[in-house]
């Protein structure tokens, strides 16, 4: 990661296979099952994003076409404009809702068989990074903007390859090397001092730490993610919201998916759409006030308001959401497994973000409460992830 070709060694043949990409949609054979370019776009790359958040954080970030673009941009243009306060304040909840978007239109308009509609979203994403990086500096659209990045920043506090820091090295630092950049690299193109920030959550392992440092504080390290994690624990309103509403969301996605001629019969819309937009809506809604709910009712045992309860308890439905993109983008693309086996591993995926955010909680509770009033707690967190997810595998199941 020191080398000076890292990472354009990555961003260079990406870019082109991007470009390729885009020229196989457009142009490839078009009947649905042929077109190589929706097998890669929607089989593979879309698939092992969950894992390689997991596994390496935010890295596709840093070789990323579309942010690749909008550096190139950025250095023809010139503009160096701070994005305005609105953007990063309210730019996450413009983020999570397009990365909603993307899912509910691939189930709408089956956008994995249709080289029009995933060609529209690819190049919807690589032109607003161009815009972004034509006007903002280090990566505005990455840092607040870009659907895949921030709703993948929050699984990527799980991640097991990570960078780390020599913390004495750091506290002695004045000049912030890292941040501000040197001869040797420009600075941090997500504008992250390794010294006060998240880097699980936001690193995309550009290297330029690495090579701008004066003390050799980087440096990369195998990380428990549960270690990693719990180090990080991050309150904040909007991925509280995502969280509890994706929830059901996912829910909803599925019932779609396999049972919509029964959706059919049971709604009674003539129009298969209005039939899925309902059940997406009762879905999504039902979960976010049942957390809602939640949070306000176990006011008086956790001594907190409502609003640092949905906060916190919402943090802790990482590891829920976490298996339920799992269960959306990889495991319906297992082949040769049937609806039914496919129906269990999910319910099994559920059950195990259900247990590993029970396990999470816990251990955070355990720094801010008795041990009694932390089992109780616990406890009820646990029973309301346990009837969630039991009503989840009903449907999967048995509907």
């Amino acid at each position: 990661m020191r080398w000076k070709w890292y990472p354009d060694i990555f961003r260079i043949p990406v870019l082109i296979g991007f470009f390729y990409l885009i020229y196989v949609l457009l142009f490839g054979e078009q009947a649905e099952g042929d077109n190589n370019g929706l097998s890669v776009m929607w089989v593979l790359l879309w698939a092992l994003q969950p894992v390689l958040f997991v596994l390496f954080g935010r890295f596709f970030c840093g070789v990323c076409p579309f942010g690749y673009a909008g550096d190139a941009v950025q250095k023809m243009v010139g503009n160096e404009f701070h994005p305005p306060l609105f953007l990063k304040k309210y730019g996450v909840w413009f983020a999570y809702a397009f990365f909603i978007m993307i899912l509910l239109i691939e189930t709408m308009v089956h956008m994995a068989s249709s080289t029009a509609a995933s060609s529209i979203l690819l190049l919807t994403i690589f032109t607003l990074a161009v815009i972004s990086g034509a006007f903002f500096r280090r990566r505005t659209w990455c840092r607040y903007l870009c659907p895949l990045g921030v709703a993948g920043g929050i699984f990527s506090r799980l991640r097991i390859i990570k960078l780390s820091k020599d913390d004495k090295s750091c506290s002695e630092c004045k000049k912030f090397e890292c941040l501000q950049g040197t001869e040797k690299s420009a600075g941090c193109p997500m504008s992250l001092c390794i010294r006060k920030h998240d880097l699980d959550a936001d690193c995309i392992s550009c290297g330029n730490c690495l090579k701008n440092c004066p003390s050799d504080s980087p440096r990369i390290e195998l990380h428990s993610p549960v270690k990693g994690f719990l180090s990080n624990v991050k309150l904040n309103q909007a991925e509280s919201v995502f969280a509890s509403s994706f929830i059901g969301f996912s829910i909803a996605l599925y019932l779609i998916k396999d049972y919509l001629e029964k959706i059919n019969r049971i709604i009674g819309f003539e129009n298969s759409l209005w039939n899925k937009l309902l059940v997406i809506f009762i879905f999504t809604g039902l979960s976010f006030l049942l957390f809602y709910l939640f949070s306000f009712l176990i006011r008086p045992i956790t001594r907190q308001s409502q609003k640092y309860n949905f906060r916190f308890f919402g943090f802790f439905l990482i590891p829920c959401i976490f298996f339920a993109l799992v269960n959306l983008t990889s495991i319906r693309g297992v082949p040769l497994m049937s609806v039914q086996g496919k129906h269990i591993l999910q319910g099994l995926f559920i059950l195990a973000g259900s247990a590993l955010s029970v396990v999470f909680c816990l251990h955070e509770l355990r720094k801010i409460h008795d041990n009694r009033q932390r089992n109780l707690i616990a406890a009820i967190f646990s029973i309301f992830l346990v009837l969630l997810a039991g009503y989840s595998l009903y449907l999967f199941l048995f509907l």
